[in-house]
């Protein structure tokens, strides 16, 4: 088998004619829905709270409002780095509920879970005060979230025309490299275009509808959310395109992008109560870096990116070997 070397022209073609048919098709526009529903969904669920409490002041209170933001991120913050468990959240908020109406709990517990939080270690306090505390919890949902979402966009790239065997047509006019590549391509730049269409969506409402923090803030910490988001799709994207080249029905593999995507994640947190290496596990993914790419320090900002660009290269040519290798 010889390995054929892309041609950049070709690629492009291909690309730009996948990322329009992606528009079209029956997943472009699932993953589409879904994709807007799910961010528009979380950015609605947590400027909510900020919005009724500022409906029931009379005169704006800066501080009231900075302090419900802080409040609600960050348990948000902390559980998504991984700062805290659950359980443990939820017993931090128990201990600063009063036992008695009025009275505050004065109790060791309490008075233990008020010191700890009377500061934050820096990666949350760089997200909650020195970075719009509010887009700073969204973007951190969607990095969590987004990586489910992107499989209904991605799981068809090559498995249906495999099934249907009309790749056969198009392979008279071009090599299976550029088909593969181009296919990658051309997803990766549909859903760049998804995330800064929800990004947008969401800073413009933001900046309009609240007013909380200065327009050069909001914008800059948008376009930093925007490119975290960006970069972490392309190696899940890379997983699909591996996983749609190995198997003939794009059912299967979107079954088996949900599984691989969820699995990793979910036998690594799981697996780590019972042995504590299976912890690593989730490095099989991007999983244990995705979180550095809203990192202060710019060496673990650079050392996610460069992360996921490694993923996205190793699954890609895994993938690209075993199409080349098999019969259409």
């Amino acid at each position: 088998m010889n390995l054929k070397t892309p041609t950049l022209g070709h690629v492009r073609l291909i690309s730009l004619y996948w990322s329009r048919y992606a528009v079209r098709s029956g997943s472009g526009l699932v993953y589409l829905m879904i994709a807007l529903i799910f961010g528009l969904t979380v950015a609605h669920i947590l400027i909510m709270p900020v919005e009724q409490l500022m409906a029931r002041q009379e005169q704006p209170d800066p501080q009231a409002i900075r302090n419900t933001i802080i409040n609600m991120g960050r348990p948000i913050i902390q559980l998504v780095l991984g700062q805290k468990s659950f359980k443990e959240i939820i017993q931090q908020s128990l201990a600063f509920q009063p036992r008695y109406p009025g009275k505050p709990d004065d109790t060791p517990k309490a008075v233990q879970a008020e010191k700890s939080a009377a500061g934050f270690d820096p990666w949350t306090s760089f997200l909650l005060e020195k970075r719009p505390a509010l887009l700073s919890a969204i973007f951190l949902v969607l990095l969590f979230g987004m990586p489910f979402v992107i499989s209904f966009l991605a799981y068809n790239q090559v498995s249906g025309d495999i099934q249907s065997h009309g790749l056969r047509y198009l392979l008279l006019r071009t090599e299976r490299s550029n088909i593969y590549f181009g296919r990658f391509l051309g997803t990766a730049i549909f859903s760049t275009a998804v995330m800064g269409i929800i990004v947008v969506t969401i800073t413009f409402y933001l900046g309009m509808k609240t007013r909380i923090y200065p327009a050069p803030a909001l914008a800059g910490w948008a376009v930093h959310g925007f490119l975290a988001l960006a970069i972490l799709m392309v190696p899940y994207i890379a997983v699909c395109s591996l996983i749609s080249a190995s198997v003939d029905s794009p059912f299967l593999s979107l079954v088996l992008a949900k599984l691989t995507i969820a699995g990793v994640l979910l036998i690594g947190v799981l697996g780590s109560l019972a042995w504590k290496p299976a912890k690593y596990f989730i490095y099989a993914l991007p999983w244990g870096w995705q979180s550095n790419l809203l990192h202060p320090e710019p060496a673990h900002l650079l050392g996610a990116a460069l992360a996921c660009l490694l993923y996205t290269g190793v699954f890609l040519m895994l993938g690209y070997y075993r199409f080349e290798r098999r019969d259409l």
